[in-house]
């Protein structure tokens, strides 16, 4: 009879796991609770993972959106004319950062150390085809014209020593080397982009933030425009 007929066999032939008895002949139930348990803590270790992630996303995607804005070709000099970029123009007087960063020399620097003089900041990469172009086709000749005047600091993010240092001598440019190998300063200047070039005047304020590459011209202007004043 259809009551008395056995079970069906389990999943590939094994035979069905009966549930736990209650003691009584009865089959115990799983609570919705019990089902659950382990929720909260997955919940926490979530919040956890995704607090460590958060405070580097804004550099992983500033980075990638810089990376795959041009080719890997380091002779690609003059591209920069090509890309305009984004200035902002900081309107209340915004003080540089006070934090201390290394230099190529072995030395520590900070931005205070400039004080007296405007200091033009550039965040570059060997990695980044603007920065490449940029550095070579804007860079070098305002450093030769104006470096008596200006003081140039080139902050380099996220490279190999030995790549960066082949680059500044095939580009000649002039910059005081500094290390953002982080990438820590760039986020506190609020870079969206790279190259990323900062204008901080005499007193040791920020005038105007760039994110894009410079023409020879457009950086001229800027310097002009920032510390005409």
């Amino acid at each position: 009879m259809a009551e008395n007929a056995p079970e069906p066999p389990g999943i590939g032939g094994r035979p069905r796991r009966e549930p736990p008895s209650d003691g009584r002949g009865g089959k115990l139930e799983l609570s919705e609770g019990r089902r659950s348990h382990d929720a909260p803590r997955a919940v926490t270790v979530l919040g956890i993972m995704t607090k460590i992630t958060l405070s580097s996303l804004g550099l992983v995607l500033a980075l990638i959106a810089a990376a795959c804005s041009g080719s890997d070709n380091h002779a690609d000099i003059g591209a920069a004319e090509e890309s305009p970029g984004s200035t902002v123009v900081v309107v209340n007087r915004e003080a540089a950062p006070i934090s201390e960063f290394g230099m190529f020399d072995g030395s520590s620097s900070t931005f205070a150390d400039y004080g007296g003089q405007p200091l033009v900041v550039n965040f570059w990469a060997s990695w980044c085809p603007s920065c490449v172009a940029e550095m070579a086709a804007a860079f070098r000749p305002a450093q030769e014209n104006l470096g008596d005047e200006i003081a140039f600091l080139g902050l380099n993010i996220q490279d190999e020593r030995d790549d960066a240092l082949r680059l500044v001598e095939e580009t000649g440019v002039l910059f005081d080397l500094g290390d953002d190998s982080l990438g820590d300063l760039y986020l506190e200047f609020g870079g969206i982009g790279m190259p990323f070039t900062i204008f901080i005047d005499a007193d040791g304020f920020i005038v105007e933030r760039h994110n894009g590459p410079l023409t020879e011209a457009q950086l001229l202007d800027m310097i002009e425009e920032a510390f005409s004043s």
